[in-house]
């Protein structure tokens, strides 16, 4: 059934009004929208099933894919998970309010559709000023996934998040552009040894700087149907965009020359591509593209996503300039991999998931 959903803008005048009123929403178990610094969520009451249920129905989401609940103080985590190792919370110190998630025991009153019929629950706090504030007006933990219908790039402005849920949600909190753009790391603390389930912004460099070790789950790369999933993002296919999407890593020099052939085959052949590329990149395309045809900016969209020295920028543009691709009628996308250390190895763990392994060593 469709919903009227109604939209928040975060600095309006009326905002401390509307947002108890999203709170209200949440713990009469409705759905609410909300920034946080990673993606846009897709929130409903954790103790709630039927908030549940329609968090997956809104998404079209598979219900043996868990969620992770977003509180808003370190009491909430006592009334969801038990047996917290003692380096936890050396990491929630150091992490905590940010973007890193914890997989724990679930307590009994977490229910299995929220943890995906495991006996673990992922739990963080955001480190955003409107998702804290909704979760303690509401007073529950809240359980969200991104804000997107599943399968397609995670949400990254509000206007992707009103495109995708619209009808099906009450309420969609609309404010700025996510400041990361990359869903929360997520870690299994269940052991004497946290377990990278996901990686993301904390990367493994900086947990192993507070806990002295971290190891990755070796399933991270499986695309099969066989295992229940510990973390959001570890089966599916996720981050997709609806043009195809190939990425290239590699010598500079062999990939500039791959995407030229790639570009020229468009342009002569009438079809539309999207490049995802660095700036340095652009410069040496721009520069070969005086001998193409003067059409060629009709069949060939260039997304910029920064330097490969700082990768920042290319993970807050991810998900966003897959969507601006697919906007602007890509049949393709060609995306210029990075090397898999530090943010990068989150950065090249989604471009796996959107490309379904389309990945080239060139």
């Amino acid at each position: 059934m469709k919903k009227n959903t109604m939209i928040i803008q975060v600095d309006t005048p009326q905002f401390d009004r509307d947002i108890e009123r999203a709170a209200t929403l949440l713990k009469k178990g409705e759905n609410v929208a909300f920034p946080t610094e990673t993606v846009y969520g897709l929130g409903g009451n954790a103790f709630d099933e039927q908030a549940i249920l329609g968090i997956y129905e809104a998404k079209g989401r598979p219900s043996d894919n868990p969620l992770i609940v977003h509180i808003s103080n370190k009491k909430m985590l006592e009334d969801l998970a038990i047996e917290i190792q003692p380096y936890v919370w050396h990491l929630i110190e150091a992490f905590w309010p940010g973007p890193l998630t914890v997989v724990l025991k679930k307590k009994q009153a977490v229910s299995s559709r929220v943890t995906g019929g495991l006996d673990t629950v992922a739990v963080r706090m955001p480190n955003h000023p409107v998702a804290l504030k909704l979760i303690e007006l509401a007073g529950v933990p809240v359980a969200a996934p991104s804000a997107n219908l599943s399968g397609r790039p995670s949400p990254t402005k509000a206007a992707y998040v009103i495109e995708d849920l619209t009808g099906r949600v009450a309420c969609i909190v609309a404010g700025e552009a996510c400041e990361i753009g990359l869903e929360s790391t997520v870690l299994d603390v269940t052991g004497e040894n946290p377990v990278i389930l996901r990686p993301g912004s904390v990367t493994q460099e900086q947990i192993e700087s507070v806990v002295g070790s971290c190891e990755v789950d070796p399933a991270l790369r499986d695309f099969s149907s066989e295992f229940a999933p510990k973390s959001p993002g570890m089966k599916y296919k996720h981050y997709a965009p609806e043009a195809q999407v190939t990425v290239y890593r590699g010598d500079g020099t062999q990939i500039i020359q791959m995407l030229e052939t790639k570009c020229l085959d468009a342009i002569s052949n009438g079809y539309r591509i999207g490049l995802m590329i660095f700036e340095a990149d652009d410069l040496v395309l721009r520069n070969l593209s005086k001998d193409w045809p003067e059409n060629w900016q009709a069949h060939v969209e260039i997304c910029l996503e920064g330097n490969p020295s700082d990768l920042s920028e290319f993970a807050r543009k991810l998900f966003g300039d897959m969507r601006y691709l697919d906007g602007k009628g890509c049949q393709s996308i060609y995306i210029h991999g990075v090397e898999e250390t530090h943010l990068g190895r989150a950065i090249m763990n989604r471009l796996e998931k959107a490309s379904e392994g389309r990945v080239f060593k060139i």
